[in-house]
């Protein structure tokens, strides 16, 4: 309500949705409790906190799964490596060492793509939410709306 000079009461056009105006009238009105709205925003609050958290540690799994499985295919590749440069150590044949050697440089780049691939996983520690999309997708099996 605004009050001008000529002494005339006028109804504000406020934008308001109508569910915000009857609210506050209903605060206005001599039926509003303030306890049973503080209950209620409480269980509100509560009922945010708890979807929240049980999203955040559905999260969690996933990442600790992910994050994990691509720790031990590394530790794995790390052994591969361990045993192919053994090998080609023991040969003295230049076909075999070459050959060998080829594949010794072959599993060392994948080693690196795949260390790569593990910090590009790393994002996640930020939170799903301030994780690149393509990052989620790609590692993770996650597609996000942001």
């Amino acid at each position: 309500m605004s009050h001008h000079g000529d002494d005339a009461l006028e109804v504000s056009t406020h934008k308001e949705p109508l569910d915000q105006r009857l609210g506050s009238m209903h605060i206005l009105s001599g039926n509003f409790d303030h306890r049973v709205e503080s209950l209620k925003l409480e269980d509100e609050i509560d009922q945010i906190l708890q979807a929240l958290k049980k999203s955040q540690e559905s999260e969690y799994k996933i990442a600790e799964e992910r994050l994990f499985a691509q720790k031990n295919y590394l530790l794995n590749l790390y052994q591969q490596l361990d045993k192919e440069r053994s090998d080609l150590l023991r040969y003295t044949s230049s076909t075999d060492s070459d050959t060998l050697l080829d594949t010794v440089l072959k599993r060392v780049d994948q080693i690196k793509w795949e260390v790569k691939k593990l910090r590009d996983m790393q994002e996640v520690a930020k939170g799903f939410g301030k994780t690149s999309k393509d990052t989620l997708k790609e590692h993770f099996g996650i597609e996000m709306e942001h």
